[in-house]
């Protein structure tokens, strides 16, 4: 027969010990109750923050125009750092309930606009969204009610289908004049970029970067018609003024091979999809030559970042059938030749 050693008699004890102890001592059913929520409580905060940090870690707010460190890009860090104002108000995701409030948590603009050192004397502040919606405010009333990008609602992270991660609201429950200036359309979803006044114009093309003075050198160009940018434009015909892509091309010395195609990136992230790129291919080039605009109307009006600019792509009419309105890019950056 074998003995246990002194080791597993010494463990042997101590459990039969704490058994009878256990019996002994056993929690009331309010205690019990007690640990149980306090279970619930720790396990709901844990997945909360682990929703919190796993859903948006990668999501950025592009800074541009006048600021004091134009391309800035906060992290989301910065971001929920900054987010300490509280807005409650009506939400146009609730429009079956006109009374309910949202408590929404963000960041005020006007504290956005102190930390970057906005212009002050920048007329406008333009908001761009993830799928290249804008949205464009009055600096004045930016920094005189508390418009602000929103991060969390009713202390939740706003999820995509909600307008977030960073969504624009407006203070309409407690400033009602608000809901005049900027009705339920002002509201955008997925916020990437925040832009003070209007860019400088910089395109980069082929390792150049073409700025206003080179492209007014150029050949120029007009085109009439109705537009695709449809945020902030006239709906009718408008006449835009620009210089062709084709032209743009040659003064940059970039030639396009046979089978290549042309690349149109904006700022918005759509716009930049490497998957699914805005492409014009070679062969469509003569004959669907776009505009690349940089004023548009009778007095010849620089394109605005409230309307997209400083620099938008336009499609001729002949092509409006191969090349949609997405292929009428917003805040035009880049232009790049590849297969």
């Amino acid at each position: 027969m074998a003995y246990p050693t002194p080791v597993k008699r010494t463990r042997v004890a101590l459990v039969a010990l704490a058994l009878v102890s256990a019996c002994r001592e056993r929690p009331s059913d309010g205690q019990l109750e007690k640990w149980r929520l306090e279970a619930v409580e720790a396990n709901g905060a844990a997945i909360a923050a682990s929703a919190t940090r796993a859903a948006l870690p990668a999501w950025t707010l592009g800074i541009a125009g006048g600021v004091a460190h134009p391309g800035e890009t906060l992290g989301w860090k910065d971001i929920d750092a900054l987010a300490t104002t509280h807005v409650r108000t009506h939400s146009p995701q609730s429009p079956a309930d006109p009374s309910s409030v949202t408590d929404f948590r963000g960041v005020r603009v006007a504290d956005l606009l102190a930390r970057v050192q906005a212009d002050a004397s920048a007329d406008e502040i333009t908001f761009v969204a993830y799928d290249a919606f804008r949205s464009t405010v009055k600096q004045a009333d930016a920094r005189r009610f508390p418009i602000t990008l929103a991060i969390a609602a009713d202390g939740k992270p706003i999820a995509r289908a909600a307008g977030g991660p960073i969504f624009l609201v407006f203070p309409h429950s407690e400033y009602e004049e608000t809901r005049t200036l900027y009705p339920d359309r002002y509201w955008c979803f997925y916020v990437t970029h925040m832009i003070v006044g209007t860019e400088p114009i910089a395109l980069r093309v082929g390792g150049q970067t073409l700025d206003a003075a080179a492209l007014a050198a150029l050949p120029q160009a007009t085109q009439t018609g109705p537009v695709g940018f449809k945020v902030h434009w006239p709906s009718g015909e408008v006449a835009l003024s620009g210089v062709r892509l084709g032209a743009v091309l040659t003064a940059a010395g970039v030639s396009v091979p046979p089978g290549a195609g042309i690349t149109l990136r904006g700022k918005a992230p759509i716009q930049r999809d490497a998957k699914d790129p805005i492409r014009i291919a070679a062969a469509d080039l003569a004959a669907c030559d776009p505009l690349i605009v940089t004023h548009w109307g009778a007095d010849h009006a620089p394109v605005t970042a409230r309307l997209g600019g400083p620099l938008a792509v336009a499609i001729p009419p002949a092509c409006a059938d191969r090349y949609g309105d997405r292929y009428w890019v917003t805040f035009l950056e880049e232009i790049e030749v590849g297969p």
